[in-house]
């Protein structure tokens, strides 16, 4: 079992953090991942510092941080310098550089149509991501039986509003839902 698989059995809840004033209630919050998203460069090494004091895992999403370019040289500094345990990408290539740097990665997958979902299959295949992140998460119970052909953890995220809508994509193809959606933080699963 991998790292994010065992946070997730822990709590399948992530918190996509979008606001920096928001990190003191992600750090109080039950998740056990943090995915730093439109976070800005300047205020990176702050914002990882905090979340270290904690046991929770770091993300940092590459392709929305400010100030921050998607090649090589980022991921290094991030993994080196800032300290994270991961990204999140839609690019296949700064996987295989993040699992070069000894990080965590999760692609990011778009899901528009049925087309679509064979491209990201072969796309998570040939990038080897730790996890895979579906966007719109509401779709995965709709494509779950396609999901089969892919063995990494599968997490959902984007248009989820509800506990309801949470319970029912963990049952029914998700390990763990990323919401930045305060109110869900610290829901109580009862799955």
């Amino acid at each position: 079992m991998n790292t994010i698989s065992y946070a997730l059995e822990r709590n399948p809840i992530i918190v996509s953090l979008t606001d920096e004033s928001d990190l003191p209630k992600a750090l109080k919050s039950e998740a056990n991942i943090i995915i730093l998203i439109q976070a800005d460069i300047c205020s990176l090494q702050s914002i990882v510092e905090h979340i270290r004091k904690t046991d929770k895992i770091v993300f940092v999403h590459m392709d929305l941080i400010k100030g921050l370019k998607r090649d090589e040289s980022s991921i290094k500094f991030l993994a080196e310098h800032i300290g994270i345990d991961g990204i999140v990408t839609t690019h296949a290539n700064l996987i295989r550089v993040a699992k070069n740097h000894n990080l965590l990665a999760i692609q990011r997958v778009f899901i528009l149509d049925s087309a679509s979902i064979e491209q990201g299959i072969k796309l998570i295949n040939n990038a080897n991501p730790d996890a895979v992140e579906i966007l719109p998460g509401i779709a995965v119970p709709h494509i779950a039986s396609k999901l089969g052909k892919v063995s990494q953890t599968i997490i959902a995220a984007g248009l989820i509003n509800t506990m309801d809508e949470i319970k029912y994509i963990l049952n029914n193809g998700a390990r763990g839902v990323s919401s930045s959606s305060k109110k869900l933080w610290n829901s109580n699963l009862d799955l």
